[in-house]
């Protein structure tokens, strides 16, 4: 058995360990900073869910209005309800409702609403009800 192999003494380590060990303690380091970081430094601002429609597409005899849910808050919000209306003036002609799981905060998340009606002949809200805390 030689000494590098864990034999008795010890032995020297070869340049190439010393370099995976400082790129490992970097790496570590790095994480371990970031991670203070985000804990201490970073704003904790409630989330503030944004909905607007992508596309409208006729799809199996409905009307599918593709979104997006932009969470502009730092924390992140589960189950969040999101609503759309055809409104012809004043008054609702339909609606439609769908439940995201997860929007995490600064991001964004798609989904889709579907409609008896044509979305484009009508006034369409899309709007957030509320969220729960994950």
């Amino acid at each position: 058995m030689t000494e590098r192999d864990g034999g008795e003494g010890g032995g020297r380590r070869s340049r190439w360990e010393w370099v995976a060990a400082a790129v490992s303690t970097l790496l570590v380091l790095g994480v371990v900073g970031y991670l203070l970081y985000d804990a201490v430094a970073r704003p904790r601002t409630p989330p503030s869910i944004r909905v607007a429609a992508d596309t409208v597409l006729h799809s199996g005899g409905l009307w599918l209005v593709e979104f997006r849910a932009t969470n502009a808050g730092h924390e992140t919000a589960a189950e969040v309800k999101i609503e759309g209306e055809l409104m012809r003036g004043d008054s609702s002609v339909e609606s439609s409702e769908a439940v995201l799981d997860y929007v995490p905060g600064r991001s964004v998340r798609h989904g889709g609403l579907f409609f008896r009606r044509d979305p484009r002949a009508y006034r369409l809200e899309l709007r957030a009800h509320g969220y729960q805390e994950p």
